[in-house]
This record gives C-alpha cells, structure tokens and sequence, in this order.
C-alpha cells in the first residue's frame, strides 16, 4: 500500500483530517483494523488505567508517521509503577509513562 492509499484511509472516515491523530481506540480500529483494548492484559486493567493506557498508546502510534502506523500493533499490555510495559508484535516493547513520555 503507498502513501496516498494510507492517506485515503484517513481522508475516508471521520478524524482529525488536519493531523490524522487518533483520539480512542475505536479511530485506531477504524483505520488500522484492530482494537488494541482486546490485547492481553488490558481487561485486568481498572478502569482508570485502561482510560490513561488507551491516551497513551493513540499517543505512541500518533507518534509515528502514516505508513509506519500500519505496522505497530499492541500485543500485550501490564501495569508498572508510573508506567505501562506495552508489548508490540515483532517490535519489541515500550514503557509508556503516565506523564506522556516514551521509554
């Protein structure tokens, strides 16, 4: 798929068409075909948690650009103290903080 495909995807359903960011976890689904609040792990979230995880993990896929986006897919999620171990297929893993940053 080339950029203007990816682009198109975007353009196609309604988001943030000025930046292509996601908000939620449902405009993630909408363009990249899954919800990562099915990955394992997330349900033993409570629910404050699974609120800040999901801002977290939009912010970590928005952090990336279009064509890259397609290939991030959360497998695996667990809480830590002041940060969220995310677990990527076949990229390894990141530690989202609670305070937006990326580890």
């Amino acid at each position: 798929m080339n950029y203007a495909d990816i682009q198109n995807k975007y353009i196609n359903i309604e988001l943030d068409k000025q930046n292509y960011k996601f908000s939620n976890a449902i405009d993630v689904k909408k363009i990249l075909g899954y919800d990562f609040r099915s990955m394992r792990g997330f349900k033993k979230l409570s629910d404050e948690h699974r609120i800040l995880a999901e801002g977290l993990i939009c912010n970590y896929i928005n952090g990336h650009g279009l064509e890259a986006r397609e290939g991030i897919r959360p497998t695996n999620i667990k809480r830590e103290i002041g940060n969220f171990k995310v677990t990527f297929e076949d990229k390894g893993y990141s530690y989202l903080f609670d305070n937006g940053s990326i580890g």
